[in-house]
Protein backbone atom coordinates (compact mmCIF):
# COMPACT_ATOMS: atom_id res chain seq x y z
CA UNK A 1 0.00 0.00 0.00
CA UNK A 2 1.41 3.21 -0.95
CA UNK A 3 1.08 6.56 1.06
CA UNK A 4 -1.83 7.59 -0.56
CA UNK A 5 -3.58 5.17 -0.35
CA UNK A 6 -2.79 4.60 3.65
CA UNK A 7 -4.17 8.34 3.95
CA UNK A 8 -7.27 7.43 1.82
CA UNK A 9 -8.12 4.13 4.02
CA UNK A 10 -7.27 5.90 7.19
CA UNK A 11 -9.50 8.79 6.03
CA UNK A 12 -12.58 6.45 5.82
CA UNK A 13 -12.11 5.46 9.44
CA UNK A 14 -14.89 6.30 11.55
CA UNK A 15 -14.35 9.53 13.56
CA UNK A 16 -10.69 9.62 12.35
CA UNK A 17 -9.27 12.19 9.32
CA UNK A 18 -6.01 13.12 8.24
CA UNK A 19 -4.50 15.72 6.20
CA UNK A 20 -1.99 17.43 4.81
CA UNK A 21 -0.36 20.33 7.41
CA UNK A 22 2.97 22.40 7.68
CA UNK A 23 4.14 21.71 11.26
CA UNK A 24 6.21 24.43 12.61
CA UNK A 25 9.92 23.47 13.99
CA UNK A 26 9.20 21.85 17.71
CA UNK A 27 9.91 24.19 19.68
CA UNK A 28 12.89 23.31 22.53
CA UNK A 29 11.32 22.04 26.28
CA UNK A 30 8.32 20.29 25.00
CA UNK A 31 7.97 16.34 26.49
CA UNK A 32 10.02 13.93 24.72
CA UNK A 33 10.10 10.51 24.12
CA UNK A 34 11.97 7.97 22.17
CA UNK A 35 15.15 8.80 20.10
CA UNK A 36 16.77 12.12 20.71
CA UNK A 37 17.89 11.91 17.10
CA UNK A 38 14.80 10.33 15.24
CA UNK A 39 13.73 9.79 12.15
CA UNK A 40 10.39 10.63 12.33
CA UNK A 41 8.72 12.95 15.23
CA UNK A 42 5.28 11.73 15.93
CA UNK A 43 3.62 14.88 18.30
CA UNK A 44 0.58 13.95 20.06
CA UNK A 45 -1.80 16.80 20.71
CA UNK A 46 -3.72 15.89 23.69
CA UNK A 47 -6.01 16.86 26.81
CA UNK A 48 -5.42 14.90 30.35
CA UNK A 49 -9.17 14.46 30.89
CA UNK A 50 -9.79 13.59 27.57
CA UNK A 51 -11.03 10.02 27.26
CA UNK A 52 -10.44 9.46 23.89
CA UNK A 53 -6.66 11.19 24.78
CA UNK A 54 -6.30 8.28 27.75
CA UNK A 55 -8.26 5.45 25.32
CA UNK A 56 -5.27 5.73 22.76
CA UNK A 57 -2.20 6.22 25.33
CA UNK A 58 -1.74 2.43 25.45
CA UNK A 59 -1.61 2.22 21.85
CA UNK A 60 1.20 4.71 21.65
CA UNK A 61 3.04 3.35 24.44
CA UNK A 62 3.11 0.02 22.15
CA UNK A 63 3.78 2.08 19.14
CA UNK A 64 7.27 3.76 21.49
CA UNK A 65 8.17 -0.13 22.27
CA UNK A 66 8.52 -0.73 18.82
CA UNK A 67 9.51 2.19 17.58
CA UNK A 68 11.02 4.49 20.19
CA UNK A 69 14.88 3.93 18.44
CA UNK A 70 13.94 5.74 15.50
CA UNK A 71 11.22 8.29 16.80
CA UNK A 72 10.43 10.99 19.19
CA UNK A 73 7.54 11.19 20.65
CA UNK A 74 6.59 15.04 21.43
CA UNK A 75 3.66 15.93 23.98
CA UNK A 76 1.39 19.20 22.92
CA UNK A 77 -1.22 20.07 25.63
CA UNK A 78 -4.35 21.28 24.19
CA UNK A 79 -7.09 21.28 27.50
CA UNK A 80 -10.28 22.00 26.09
CA UNK A 81 -11.94 24.52 27.91
CA UNK A 82 -15.47 22.04 28.40
CA UNK A 83 -12.53 19.70 30.77
CA UNK A 84 -12.97 22.42 33.72
CA UNK A 85 -9.35 20.20 34.94
CA UNK A 86 -7.71 19.92 31.91
CA UNK A 87 -5.77 22.93 31.86
CA UNK A 88 -4.28 22.93 35.84
CA UNK A 89 -3.49 19.20 35.06
CA UNK A 90 -1.43 20.49 31.92
CA UNK A 91 -0.04 22.85 34.03
CA UNK A 92 0.60 20.34 36.98
CA UNK A 93 2.78 18.09 34.10
CA UNK A 94 4.51 20.70 33.05
CA UNK A 95 5.56 21.27 36.51
CA UNK A 96 6.82 18.03 37.09
CA UNK A 97 8.92 17.89 34.11
CA UNK A 98 10.38 21.13 35.52
CA UNK A 99 11.34 19.29 39.08
CA UNK A 100 11.95 15.53 37.52
CA UNK A 101 12.39 15.40 33.63
CA UNK A 102 11.22 13.58 30.63
CA UNK A 103 10.84 10.32 32.03
CA UNK A 104 8.67 10.78 35.15
CA UNK A 105 6.64 13.65 32.91
CA UNK A 106 5.31 10.47 31.14
CA UNK A 107 4.91 8.46 34.27
CA UNK A 108 3.10 11.31 35.59
CA UNK A 109 0.97 11.69 31.98
CA UNK A 110 0.16 7.98 32.82
CA UNK A 111 -1.14 8.29 36.48
CA UNK A 112 -3.09 11.29 34.83
CA UNK A 113 -4.62 9.68 32.14
CA UNK A 114 -5.51 6.49 34.76
CA UNK A 115 -7.26 9.05 37.34
CA UNK A 116 -9.17 11.49 34.95
CA UNK A 117 -11.97 11.61 37.52
CA UNK A 118 -9.73 13.11 40.35
CA UNK A 119 -7.48 15.99 38.65
CA UNK A 120 -8.39 18.68 41.12
CA UNK A 121 -5.29 20.53 42.48
CA UNK A 122 -5.01 18.57 45.69
CA UNK A 123 -5.05 15.53 43.60
CA UNK A 124 -3.04 16.77 40.83
CA UNK A 125 0.17 17.67 43.90
CA UNK A 126 -0.47 13.87 45.75
CA UNK A 127 0.04 12.26 42.41
CA UNK A 128 3.18 13.97 41.76
CA UNK A 129 4.45 13.35 45.39
CA UNK A 130 4.41 9.90 44.16
CA UNK A 131 7.63 11.16 42.17
CA UNK A 132 9.62 12.90 44.28
CA UNK A 133 8.10 15.57 43.00
CA UNK A 134 8.63 19.12 45.68
CA UNK A 135 5.34 19.69 46.78
CA UNK A 136 5.19 23.02 48.03
CA UNK A 137 7.25 24.23 45.19
CA UNK A 138 4.52 22.53 42.42
CA UNK A 139 1.62 23.64 44.46
CA UNK A 140 3.25 27.39 44.16
CA UNK A 141 3.69 26.70 40.43
CA UNK A 142 0.14 26.00 40.00
CA UNK A 143 -1.24 29.44 42.05
CA UNK A 144 1.01 31.13 40.14
CA UNK A 145 0.35 30.01 36.82
CA UNK A 146 3.65 29.36 35.84
CA UNK A 147 3.21 27.08 32.85
CA UNK A 148 0.16 28.62 31.75
CA UNK A 149 2.27 30.62 29.03
CA UNK A 150 3.89 26.94 27.55
CA UNK A 151 0.25 25.57 27.48
CA UNK A 152 -0.84 28.64 25.80
CA UNK A 153 1.83 28.40 23.33
CA UNK A 154 1.02 24.58 22.44
CA UNK A 155 -2.53 26.02 21.57
CA UNK A 156 -1.38 29.13 19.70
CA UNK A 157 0.65 26.86 17.44
CA UNK A 158 -1.49 24.08 17.35
CA UNK A 159 -4.17 26.27 16.28
CA UNK A 160 -2.51 27.97 13.83
CA UNK A 161 -2.21 25.07 11.78
CA UNK A 162 -5.69 25.22 10.98
CA UNK A 163 -6.59 21.03 10.70
CA UNK A 164 -9.57 20.73 9.67
CA UNK A 165 -11.80 18.87 11.82
CA UNK A 166 -9.54 19.10 14.88
CA UNK A 167 -10.03 17.54 18.43
CA UNK A 168 -8.48 15.90 20.85
CA UNK A 169 -6.51 13.60 20.30
CA UNK A 170 -4.33 14.53 17.18
CA UNK A 171 -1.55 13.39 15.77
CA UNK A 172 1.09 15.08 13.53
CA UNK A 173 3.09 12.53 11.83
CA UNK A 174 5.64 14.04 9.52
CA UNK A 175 3.70 16.63 7.03
CA UNK A 176 0.56 15.01 7.97
CA UNK A 177 -2.06 15.40 10.58
CA UNK A 178 -4.42 12.59 12.04
CA UNK A 179 -7.05 13.70 14.12
CA UNK A 180 -9.09 11.10 15.80
CA UNK A 181 -8.56 7.64 18.55
CA UNK A 182 -5.77 5.84 16.31
CA UNK A 183 -4.99 2.77 17.29
CA UNK A 184 -2.05 0.70 17.26
CA UNK A 185 -2.24 -0.87 14.16
CA UNK A 186 -3.00 2.29 12.25
CA UNK A 187 -0.62 4.33 14.07
CA UNK A 188 2.04 2.04 12.99
CA UNK A 189 1.53 1.42 9.63
CA UNK A 190 1.00 5.63 9.62
CA UNK A 191 4.63 5.42 10.95
CA UNK A 192 5.85 2.39 8.78
CA UNK A 193 4.73 4.75 6.26
CA UNK A 194 6.96 8.09 7.13
CA UNK A 195 10.00 5.77 8.02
Amino acid sequence: MNRRELLAALSALGGAACMPVRTADIPPNLPLKGSRQPQLVVQEVGDFQCPFCADVAPDVDRLMQRYGDRIALVWRNFPLKSHLNAQLAAEAALEVRAQKGDETFWRYHDVLFAHQDALDGPSLIRYASAFGVDERRMSRALELGVHAKDVARDKREIASLSIPGFGVPTFLIGPDAFVGGYGYDELSAIVEDQL
